[in-house]
Order: C-alpha cells, then structure tokens, then sequence
C-alpha cells in the first residue's frame, strides 16, 4: 500500500451527499497526511466565524502519512476540527485499528460537515461509502452502540467503528468518541 493513496472522502450531513476528491501530489509534499492534511484542508473549507457546533464546522477523519505501510508505530489517526470549547483549532490523537480501516476503505482521510435531521452513521469499505439510519444506536452509551453497531454491520471482518456516546449525542463541548478495538 502506497505511504498516501491521494484520496480522500467528504461527507455532507445536510445533504446526504457523498463524494471522493482526488488531493494533488503537492499538499502531501507539503503538509504529508495526518494532522496535517486535517489543518490544510479545514483551513481551506470552514469559513471564518462558523459556528463549531454548527453545519460549516467540519470533522475530519485523518489517517497518518505512513499507515498502511508496515513501519512499526505508525497507525496513528487524528480527528480535527474547529473545537466548540475554545472556537480554535482541535484535535486528538489516537492509535489502534482505525487509521489502517480508513486507508483500507481507499481514503487518506474523512471529512465530515453539515447537520443531519436524524441520526445517521457513516458505513465505509473499500467499495461504497453510504449514510445509514443510527436511530437504533440513539442514547446507547458508547460502548453499548460500540458492540450494537460491530454486531449490525458485520459481514466477514470485524469491523473497526468510531462511536460519539451520549456526550456527542447532547452536544458537550467536551465530548469526545471511542474506537472499537
């Protein structure tokens, strides 16, 4: 697997729509991947004074420059975006399984903005990325909808999710999402 496949996934909420954008050779040769490619590309795509809670702020998925590639201590991804605590920039860093399942559905990185009228997930392989109705996963705490969803979606290979819990749910300024291992 190449060190960055040059593609990345945008999800629109408010919309529903869906789309794969091809990221020229030369914002990798500047900004590699990862946080990286999260802060380049939120800088280009949320507007000044949007509302972090609001649909303009965008989330962003961001697998490591050399996920996939076999270098040992490298499968790290970050979730970026305009943090509702501070209005600045945020980000977490994590390890574990995601990052690879981000690069093995084809991406570099997710990017998710806009606001939904129900609750919906994201189901992403390397063959489709489609909104799903989450009503089902609704007030479920994070490792209840954790083991729920892995259950409901699972056809061959355990799949590797990221749930919000009830914080994300009611919007807390400091929530923050958990990854099934």
């Amino acid at each position: 697997m190449k060190s960055c496949l040059g593609k990345i996934l945008t999800v629109d909420l408010s919309s529903g729509d869906i789309e794969t954008k091809t990221i020229p050779n030369e914002i990798y040769e500047n900004v590699l991947s990862g946080k990286g490619l999260g802060a380049w590309y939120l800088c280009k795509h949320i507007p000044e004074g949007a509302d972090p809670l609001g649909p303009e702020n965008i989330l962003g998925f961001t697998a490591g420059a050399l996920t996939g590639t076999g270098a040992l201590m490298c499968g790290r991804w970050s979730i970026v975006c305009k943090s509702p605590l501070t209005g600045g920039w945020g980000d977490a860093n994590c390890g574990g399984v995601f990052a690879p399942a981000i690069k093995q559905c084809g991406y570099d990185a997710i990017f998710v903005s806009g606001v939904s009228e129900k609750p919906v997930y994201l189901y992403c392989d390397n063959k489709t990325a489609e909104l799903r109705d989450a009503s089902v996963y609704w007030g479920l705490d994070a490792v209840e909808a954790e083991n729920k969803l892995i259950k409901d979606t699972q056809v061959k290979k355990k799949p590797d999710v990221a749930v919000i819990g009830l914080s994300g749910e009611n919007l807390s300024l400091i929530s923050s999402q958990q990854e099934a291992l």
